[in-house]
């Protein structure tokens, strides 16, 4: 029996390695009356697995947007590694899609980073307003990260 549970914990404990992922991403977005939360995600797939949160603010209404950007690869320094940070109109919310291509970001930014093996981290926070009505896409994430994937967090805007 020992025997057995020694092999399932050792099973178990390698497969939590294989999932493990280089970076740990938090987005908020608030305004004065909703929040909304997102964590760590991958492309590819090109929009991640997982469904984008939604906050609603008002028109001209200030809202906050928070970011912690983490490293959780215990193994080597990720040198060159570009963190990029934006806000863009989208068609419609909540539908994975990417940013409007013929319309230009509200913000946007880069860091060029690298990365200590557990300890390196990135952080912003960002008053707005944006007066025209409509869904944007808000975004921070890996880009050349020396990985297969990349790492990222979206939240779906909605300004009414």
């Amino acid at each position: 029996m020992k025997r057995i549970l020694l092999i399932f914990a050792t099973v178990l404990c390698a497969a939590s390695l294989a999932r493990a992922e280089h970076f740990r991403i938090e987005l908020t977005v608030k305004g004065t009356s909703d929040e909304a939360t997102a964590h760590s995600d991958t492309d590819p797939p090109p929009q991640g697995t997982q469904p984008r949160p939604v906050c609603h603010v008002k028109r001209g209404e200030p809202f906050t947007i928070q970011f912690f950007f983490s490293s959780n690869f215990p193994h080597d320094v990720q040198k060159n590694v570009t963190v990029r940070f934006f806000v863009a109109p989208e068609r419609a919310a909540g539908k994975k899609s990417p940013p409007d291509r013929d319309k230009p970001p509200v913000t946007e930014s880069n860091f060029l980073m690298d990365f200590k093996p557990d300890t390196g981290r990135v952080g912003l926070r960002q008053r707005l307003r944006i007066d025209r009505p409509g869904a944007y896409l808000v975004k921070v994430g890996s880009e050349h990260s020396d990985s297969d994937h990349e790492h990222f967090a979206a939240v779906d805007l909605v300004v009414d």
